[in-house]
C-alpha cells in the first residue's frame, strides 16, 4: 500500500499522556490544533504459510472496516492514513473528552468475577449477566443488548476474528452511561494475507466461501466454543440478534454501494486490494446477512446451527466441506 498523498505527521508532537493499552504498536500524537490521537502502526509478522504477509495489515484495516461501518450508519471513531518518519500508520481520533471516560467492557467482567473466570473472549452467559446486573449498565439493559448485536453485524460484515473484552465498552460521563463508538477494527479483512494470497482467494469460489463461512469465528464464546457467525445470525439463538437483524440488515444493504465506492475510490489501496476487499464485503453481507434478514422475517431458523450451538460444537472443516458438496449438487 503505497500513495505519494498521504499526510505525513513528523511534526505532531507526542501525546505524554497516551496510555492505550492492546497488543499493536502505537503511540499518542497531538495535532497541530490540539486534538489527541491514537496511532498504530504496521506491525512484522511471522508467516503461517505462502499466503500470509510479513508485515500485517492492520493499519490498512482499520482505515477501511472503520470507514465502511460509518459509512452503514454505526457511530465509529475517526480514522486516516498517514506517515510518520517513513513509516506507515493509522491515526484514530481520541473520542473521549475531559468530561467522559471509556470503560471497557473487561473492567465491568473484573468488577462481577473472580480473575480466573475471566478470559480474553466473553462468555455470552457472562454478556448477559453485566448488562442485566451491574448497577450501571442494568438500567440500559435492552438498549446495550441490541447495541452489542448490532456491532456484531457490522463485525460479521467487516470479518473481525477479535472482539476481546477490551475492544469495546461504554462512555462514561456525569450524565450517565451509552455506548462507545466502535472501535479497534485492526483484526478484520484478513489483515495476514498477502495481496499474492488474495488474488489467489478471489480466483477460487471455494476459498472465498470458505472465508465467510469457516472463519474468522466471532470473538464471542457460546457453551465453550467460539461462535460462528453464520450458525449465531440463522440459528435463532438470541432473540436480541434477531430484533437487531431486522433493524440493521436493512440499512447496510441500502449502504452497500456506497461502500463498494469508497474502497474503489482509495488511491492508496492497490487494485488487487480494492478487489479483495470489495468481493470479501459484498459476499459476507451476500451469504450471512441478507439470508439472515429472511430467516429472521419468516422465523424459519437452522436447526442445524441451532444444535451446534446448543452442544457446544463448532462449526468446522467438514461440515463446511458437506455443505460446499451440497451447494455445488443443487
Amino acid at each position: 500500500m503505497t500513495s505519494p498523498n498521504l499526510p505525513f505527521l513528523d511534526d505532531w508532537e507526542r501525546d505524554p499522556f497516551a496510555d492505550y493499552d492492546g497488543s499493536d504498536r502505537k503511540d499518542g500524537l497531538i495535532s497541530p490544533d490540539g486534538q489527541r490521537y491514537l496511532v498504530k502502526y504496521a506491525e512484522r509478522h511471522t508467516r503461517i504459510n505462502d499466503l500470509d504477509t510479513s508485515y500485517v495489515n492492520n493499519v490498512v484495516s482499520e482505515y477501511v472496516s472503520s470507514h465502511i461501518l460509518s459509512i452503514v450508519g454505526f457511530s465509529v471513531h475517526e480514522t486516516f492514513i498517514a506517515t510518520k518518519n517513513q513509516e506507515l500508520l493509522v491515526a484514530c481520533k481520541n473520542f473521549c473528552s475531559e468530561s467522559s471516560k471509556l470503560i471497557e467492557f473487561g473492567r465491568y467482567l473484573r468488577k462481577h468475577y473472580d480473575s480466573a473466570d475471566v478470559g480474553r473472549l466473553p462468555t455470552l452467559s457472562q454478556l448477559n449477566f453485566i448488562l442485566s446486573s451491574d448497577e450501571d449498565l442494568s438500567p440500559h439493559e435492552e438498549e446495550f443488548q441490541l447495541a452489542y448485536w448490532e456491532r456484531f453485524i457490522g463485525d460479521a460484515l467487516v470479518g473481525s476474528l477479535d472482539r476481546h473484552i477490551g475492544n469495546w465498552g461504554y462512555m462514561v460521563s456525569k450524565n450517565g452511561v451509552s455506548t462507545a463508538p466502535i472501535y479497534d477494527n485492526g483484526s478484520t479483512l484478513f489483515p495476514a494475507l498477502s495481496e499474492k494470497g488474495m488474488n489467489e482467494i478471489l480466483q477460487s469460489e471455494k476459498e472465498l466461501m470458505k472465508r465467510v463461512y469457516l472463519f474468522p469465528k466471532a470473538a464471542l464464546l457460546i457453551n465453550g466454543q467460539k461462535a460462528s457467525y453464520a450458525d449465531l445470525l440463522m440459528s435463532g439463538y438470541n432473540e436480541y440478534l434477531n430484533k437487531a437483524v431486522l433493524q440493521t440488515v436493512p440499512r447496510i444493504e441500502s449502504k452497500l454501494p456506497d461502500v463498494i465506492a469508497f474502497i474503489n475510490e482509495q488511491d492508496c489501496l492497490s487494485d488487487v486490494r480494492k478487489s479483495f476487499y470489495s468481493t470479501i464485503v459484498q459476499k459476507r453481507f451476500e451469504l450471512l446477512l441478507k439470508p439472515s434478514l429472511d430467516i429472521c422475517r419468516n422465523r424459519q431458523f437452522d436447526l442445524k446451527a441451532m444444535q451446534r450451538l446448543e452442544n457446544g460444537v463448532s462449526y468446522r472443516e467438514e461440515n463446511f466441506e458437506t455443505d460446499w458438496e451440497s451447494m455445488n449438487t443443487n
